[in-house]
């Protein structure tokens, strides 16, 4: 969906499952799935391309991990070195998309996967005052310095250096929102996993990205389920996550009961990655008298805690934008 190739990704250290980790997931890839449910032949085909470039080398090797959350509910490819999820994706059949949501937001709280080793993933104290946080980080670099991060700074609407570091907040960011589980609470409970979500700016997460999410839901109904004729209505939604680390201005980020600070360290202060950039691509397809027909979207935004809306645009604009991205890389 992201326009570039996946067909093979090395050093899976954190699972030996490979590739059939995500195989109950299968049908949350578009067209990976016939009307049956069986998978249409190689299942890597379908998954979305290129997104691995961006998993962290340690010591020359990728830690990558392919999950599927939830019993079919929430397909994930993994960074088990950074500790945050490259991708996740997932369906919304049309009687979803059309229907009312019932139910709500599940009142549980964000646990660790069973399908990982749990010191591959974000735990709990790394959130620790989350709600509190210094827009300052500690430098590896420059000795243990404590140093004001500007770009944060700015976006945060600061017109100069403070005296004191400001405070902030950091969610822990859903990649596939809770509110993609329409009417299925059991998929929405699925989302609440740690292999789900990432450090996201609190002020980002609860404003400009939550209006976006919302905004997806009301595009597929207005655009596929409600179409006239429209039949076999599916809404597929991969969103992702673009590591701090990524890239060849990379200014890397990392985040827990210590702050922030520009590396990660062995004792647990600085555990998970910062991502720079989440992005969401999604595509919905139906058939119409016979012939099946699809629209797609995108949007884009820097991880920083600002109120900027999210950048809307095509899944080829998003492609591109992925690509300058990618350390090396193009399409």
């Amino acid at each position: 969906m992201t326009g570039c190739l996946l067909h093979k990704v090395k050093g899976q250290q954190c699972s030996g499952t490979g590739i059939n980790g995500i195989a109950a997931c299968k049908c949350n890839f578009m067209e990976a799935c016939d009307a049956q449910g069986n998978l249409n032949g190689n299942l890597a085909q379908y998954l979305p391309t290129g997104v691995h470039q961006f998993g962290l080398f340690e010591q020359g090797q990728q830690n990558l991990a392919y999950l599927c959350e939830g019993g079919g509910a929430v397909g994930i490819l993994y960074d088990c070195n950074n500790r945050i999820p490259l991708y996740a994706a997932t369906v919304i059949n049309g009687a979803q998309l059309s229907g009312r949501d019932r139910g709500g937001r599940p009142r549980i709280r964000f646990s660790q996967s069973r399908l990982l080793k749990p010191r591959f993933q974000q735990e709990n104290r790394d959130y620790v005052r989350a709600t509190e946080r210094e827009l300052c980080f500690k430098s590896k670099t420059l000795n243990g310095a404590y140093l004001f991060e500007m770009e944060w700074l700015i976006a945060s609407g600061s017109r100069k250096r403070p005296r004191n570091c400001p405070k902030t907040s950091i969610h822990r960011g859903h990649l596939i929102a809770s509110q993609y589980g329409r009417n299925n609470q059991a998929k929405k409970r699925a989302t609440f996993t740690y292999t789900n979500a990432v450090p996201q700016f609190g002020m980002f997460n609860s404003q400009p990205w939550q209006v976006c999410e919302s905004r997806l839901i009301t595009w597929g109904n207005q655009n596929c389920a409600q179409v006239k004729g429209a039949t076999n209505v599916q809404f597929f939604i991969v969103v992702g996550a673009i590591p701090s680390t990524a890239g060849q201005s990379a200014k890397p980020r990392y985040f827990g009961k210590g702050g922030f600070s520009d590396f990660k360290d062995s004792i647990g202060d600085y555990r998970v990655n910062v991502p720079s950039d989440l992005w969401t691509a999604a595509c919905c397809s139906y058939s119409d008298k016979g012939t099946l027909k699809y629209h797609s979207t995108a949007f884009w935004r820097e991880n920083n805690p600002g109120k900027a809306p999210c950048q809307r645009t095509d899944v080829g604009g998003l492609t591109r934008e992925l690509s300058k991205r990618i350390h090396g890389g193009t399409n």
